[in-house]
C-alpha cells in the first residue's frame, strides 16, 4: 500500500495501520505543551507548561518552564527537579511506569506490533482529527490507568489523556513547534 492509500480524502489516516506508519516517519518533533491534572483530591486543577521532544527511536524529554521534568533514553529515565538530575530509574524494574513509558514511546515511533501486544486499540478518525484509544491488556497495567486516549492531526500527536485507575484525570495538549522530516502533514 503507498503512503498516498492510506490518508482519507480530509487527509486524516484511514486505520490505525495508515496512522502508525505516518507516526514511524517522524524522526523528530518538538511540542509546547500544556498538562492539566484533575484529581478527586482537590478542587482546582493544577496546570503547568513546558516542551517536549521526542527523538526516534526512544528519547523523550520533557521539561516543564519551572525547570521540572525527565529525559528518558532506552531503559533509563532521569527526573528532573529544578533543571538538575534528581534521580534515575530503569523503567523496566517498574511495571506500571513501563507500561505507560511503552504506551507512549510506541505511539510516538509508530510501532503497532508493541501497541498490540500490551493494549487493546480502538481507533477512529473524522475529517478534524484521529483518536486512538489504549485500554491495557494486563493486570499489572492497571493499577496506574484505565485508558489512555491520544488525538491528532495526520502525523501530529495533538492531546494525550490519562484516565488514572483512582479516577484522576490528564490531558497534555501539544503545539507542534517543528518536526523532522519537515514535508510530514
Amino acid at each position: 500500500m503507498s503512503y498516498a492509500g492510506t490518508l482519507s480524502a480530509a487527509g486524516q489516516p484511514v486505520d490505525v495501520q495508515a496512522l502508525m506508519h505516518l507516526l514511524a516517519r517522524v524522526e523528530r518533533a518538538e511540542v509546547a505543551y500544556q498538562e492539566r491534572v484533575e484529581s478527586g483530591l482537590i478542587d482546582t486543577a493544577i496546570g503547568t507548561r513546558g516542551h517536549l521532544l521526542y527523538q526516534a527511536p526512544d528519547r523523550i524529554r520533557r521539561m516543564s518552564d519551572d525547570g521540572d521534568g525527565f529525559v528518558l533514553e532506552g531503559e533509563r529515565m532521569q527526573l528532573i527537579r529544578d533543571n538538575q538530575v534528581a534521580n534515575e530509574l530503569i523503567v523496566s524494574e517498574i511495571e506500571p511506569l513501563a507500561a505507560l513509558v511503552g504506551a507512549l514511546r510506541a505511539t510516538f515511533a509508530g510501532d503497532l506490533a508493541a501497541l498490540q501486544a500490551n493494549y487493546r486499540l480502538d481507533y477512529g478518525a473524522t475529517e478534524q482529527a484521529w483518536t486512538l484509544d489504549l485500554a491495557p491488556r494486563a493486570m499489572a497495567f492497571s493499577p496506574l490507568f484505565q485508558r489512555i486516549r491520544i488525538v491528532g492531526n495526520g502525523a501530529t500527536i495533538e492531546t494525550i489523556e490519562m484516565l488514572e485507575a483512582n479516577g484522576d484525570r490528564r490531558s497534555l495538549q501539544m503545539q507542534l513547534l517543528a518536526r523532522e522530516p519537515a514535508g510530514l502533514e
